[in-house]
């Protein structure tokens, strides 16, 4: 392999140290859930799709069995995220003074990973550094009527952001072509808010920042034919200290829920594949996002998410990408009121991605995610804060526009074969006198 130029090390190790900084001082917004929709422009071209056709480094928090087949690279993504949040607080403890509340903030979320394959490909590993999970608002009036009846003005903001640093692991079993892998991932996450709590008055913390700190793994399995492709990630619960100024608010840490991903990918030709998974959400498993508002929780339900793509490579240095998710909120019409400040309810994207190949080496990626709005309101069937709030509507729009780049230090499996199969088509289509 040629060498790197110590230069250019030097210059990737600053890069990378600016991207952690920006990283740990920004919040991101979610759309399934809290959770991402996709990460990076690569993912994100097929809405997070393609757990069994691995494509970049963010498929060590997708797939990580599958960077088996990603060669030797570097990933570098920045995407702007643009939600349009609304909140109409209405019913005898809703402000309904405030109106139609908005909050249109913009906001950047980087992420970064590197991966090496190993042993003429019988192993590799992995690392890399991703913004996955956030939530947040920042409303000119307070959600509640009880705050502006002693002339405060809280209730109104909240920010909620995780990052993970994950390390992946993956070996093929002997000659079958199936690769496993381990990933473990530590987690790193920031909140403050000045919500009301159950005892009617200001956090503690009011609007201060607090941190915790979190462990958790996933296991991933793959396996790729010519034309067609399995693969298959569990992540367990992300186990999370707790946010200790917030214990006036939250009765246990707020953990990630556990979550698993499964997919095929098929060829129709050597230009065109097609990608389809089903992933699943365990919010019900979380106690702190499940139970009832008035037991201390956001009364959340599980999520079934569905997401399919089209990978188009056109051109030799053109590809495009087109993908589709749909998934039920996890915030019912129970629980519209006691999760204003958590407005997470967005269900149906449509994306587009385009990849331009500089060279052997080098690739830029851009993608656009479009989530259409949503909005639920308080049926008042729910516990006392659905009575008291009936009426009231909370909606999200998300606009996302990702670029990434790429650098390829060596070629990994996926694209050789892809490579192969072209060649092949190409000398079967000669021979009959198609060419």
């Amino acid at each position: 392999m040629k060498r790197i130029p110590s230069a250019a090390i030097k210059h990737h190790a600053l890069g990378s140290l600016t991207l952690v900084i920006l990283l740990l001082s920004s919040w991101a917004w979610a759309t399934d859930g809290t959770q991402l929709t996709g990460i990076g422009a690569v993912q994100q071209g097929t809405c997070g799709t393609g757990v069994a056709s691995p494509q970049d480094m963010t498929w060590v928090l997708l797939n990580p069995a599958g960077i088996i087949d990603l060669g030797c690279r570097l990933d570098i993504n920045m995407e702007l995220f643009a939600p349009r949040r609304h909140n109409e607080p209405r019913g005898l403890f809703g402000n309904s003074r405030a109106g139609d509340m908005s909050d249109n903030g913009m906001f950047l979320i980087p992420s970064m990973g590197y991966s090496r394959s190993c042993g003429c490909g019988d192993y590799a590993w992995g690392i890399g550094l991703y913004g996955v999970s956030g939530m947040g608002v920042e409303y000119s009036d307070s959600r509640a009527l009880w705050p502006r009846l002693f002339l405060k003005n809280y209730d109104r903001r909240t920010e909620y952001s995780v990052a993970q640093l994950a390390f992946a692991y993956a070996h093929t079993i002997g000659d079958t072509g199936w690769s496993v892998a381990i990933a473990p991932r530590l987690n790193y996450a920031m909140f403050k808010t000045d919500m009301m709590t159950l005892k009617f008055r200001n956090a503690n913390a009011a609007n201060e920042w607090d941190n915790a700190y979190g462990l958790g793994f996933s296991l991933g399995i793959y396996k790729r034919w010519e034309r067609f492709g399995v693969g298959a990630t569990y992540t367990s619960r992300q186990w999370m200290t707790d946010f200790e100024d917030y214990d006036d608010l939250f009765f246990e840490s707020m953990d990630l829920p556990q979550m698993i991903q499964a997919g095929i990918a098929y060829d129709f030709t050597p230009q065109l594949e097609f990608v389809a998974d089903y992933k699943w959400i365990d919010w019900s498993g979380v106690d702190q996002m499940s139970v009832t508002p008035i037991k201390g929780g956001f009364g959340w339900k599980d999520q079934h998410v569905f997401k399919v793509g089209l990978t188009w490579y056109a051109l030799p240095k053109w590809t495009f990408r087109v993908g589709a998710s749909h998934a039920k909120s996890p915030i019912d019409d129970k629980h519209v009121f006691a999760n204003a400040l958590f407005p997470a309810v967005t269900e149906d994207h449509l994306s587009c991605g385009i990849t331009y190949s500089i060279n052997e080496k080098s690739d830029i990626h851009i993608a656009y995610t479009h989530a259409f709005k949503n909005t639920v309101r308080d049926s008042g069937g729910g516990d006392l804060f659905s009575k008291i709030g009936k009426g009231s509507k909370i909606s999200l729009a998300e606009n996302e526009i990702t670029i990434e780049y790429s650098y390829k230090f060596a070629g990994g499996a996926c694209q050789m074969r892809r490579e192969n199969w072209k060649k092949r088509e190409y000398e079967l289509n000669k021979g009959k006198g198609r060419f």
